[in-house]
């Protein structure tokens, strides 16, 4: 299908080097704030954001990667759903495939563990714990994260899917008062000291990521990425595609100017101050534009699409498809142990890519792969 699998997406890029390198540098420099990267329909913005996943992960990051698909109840309109996907595809470095809360809790609560051991008061595991004594501090912001992480530590396999359902979910629980203080309190409650029954006061916000404006939704991603740097990483690195989504797909004008701020929110810093990429074509900005002016809505400033930083991807030339080609074509030897070297030598090959080449440039790279697939199936089928 021209897809690289995962995991070997960087050996399957090819060209591109300035835009490569200034991203690999954003990643390197630890460089907060939001990205667009702009290209055509099937001239790589997800190939790219990929590339960018398997990046982050090797520097060092807890990453996710969220699609966006309001038919499939993913909004950008609404955090709370955001803040469910981020969670089910959030991804740590070294388990490559096993993404959701789980494994992102068992890295930190191994961390936490090994801090507590070593007697460490002044840091956010000591501020947090308080001693084992688990007072409500502003370690962290969001009650529920306060909650999760206080659960997890437990160490109850039954309390473990519970937290995985819930917040995987967080949109479609609600308020559920009494499974947030089961999970506050839980079988074990001489487990924790809780004094003057200060957890008790928190049971009821601590579900809701929904209400006061997704206040705690945003809280809980700015946690995820205290959370990733307290045990170790570099924070959190957030990856978000298909965002035209928010332009087709969202029923209403009313949406679309709330996922029209929740961006501007990541661009601004303040909601989450660590790193998020958002995949678009071209001419999302003007579409963007073109949508207000046809629904008429005055109080919105358009000028702040303008202010957007975004990142420009330029299609691949016919002397880089040829590269990729030639990658493809090791690739194939590996796979069915056979020189396909020798059966589509040197001069085919760019025979077959120079006609590639003539497709519409949003279409040309997936193309080019696909027709050197194809001939190299029909080579080693005729050869059997």
């Amino acid at each position: 299908m021209g897809i690289p699998p995962d995991g070997y997406v960087r050996h399957f890029t090819v060209g591109r080097e300035t835009e490569i390198g200034s991203l690999q540098d954003r990643l390197n420099k630890a460089k907060p704030g939001a990205l667009l990267l702009r290209a055509n329909y099937g001239s790589g913005k997800t190939h790219l954001l990929r590339y960018v996943h398997e990046s982050a992960l090797e520097a060092g990051y807890a990453v996710s990667f969220v699609e966006l698909d309001a038919k499939s109840a993913v909004r950008f309109n609404k955090m709370d759903q955001i803040l469910g996907a981020i969670w089910r595809g959030l991804e740590i470095p070294n388990l490559p495939g096993r993404r959701g809360p789980a494994p992102f809790l068992n890295f930190v609560c191994a961390s936490f563990s090994k801090a507590t051991s070593a007697n460490s008061p002044g840091t956010l595991w000591g501020k947090l714990a308080d001693d084992l004594r688990w007072h409500r501090s502003s370690t962290l912001e969001s009650p529920g994260m306060f909650v999760a992480i206080r659960a997890w530590l437990q160490g109850d396999p039954a309390l473990f899917l519970r937290v995985v359902n819930w917040l995987s979910q967080p949109a479609l629980i609600g308020p559920q008062r009494t499974l947030v203080h089961q999970l506050l309190v839980g079988p074990r409650k001489l487990y924790y000291v809780d004094v003057q029954g200060r957890m008790n006061n928190i049971s009821a916000k601590a579900s809701d990521f929904h209400g006061d404006g997704y206040v705690q939704a945003w809280a809980a991603i700015r946690d995820m990425d205290r959370l990733a740097r307290a045990a170790g990483l570099k924070g959190l690195v957030l990856l978000f595609d298909e965002f035209e989504d928010i332009i087709y797909n969202l029923a209403g004008i009313t949406y679309q100017t709330a996922a029209f701020d929740n961006l501007f929110h990541f661009y601004q810093g303040k909601l989450f101050p660590g790193i998020s990429f958002f995949a678009v074509t071209p001419d999302f900005v003007a579409k963007c534009k073109d949508l207000l002016i046809r629904k008429q809505i005055t109080h919105f400033d358009t000028k702040l699409f303008d202010k957007l930083t975004t990142f420009e991807m330029s299609p691949l030339k016919e002397d880089q498809l040829k590269i990729l080609a030639v990658k493809v074509l090791q690739m194939h030897s590996i796979a069915y142990g056979w020189k396909a070297q020798a059966a589509l030598n040197a001069s085919k090959l760019v025979a077959l890519i120079h006609e590639s080449a003539r497709a519409r440039v949003e279409d040309r790279t997936r193309h080019a792969i696909k027709m050197t697939v194809m001939a190299l199936d029909e080579l080693f089928q005729s050869q059997e």
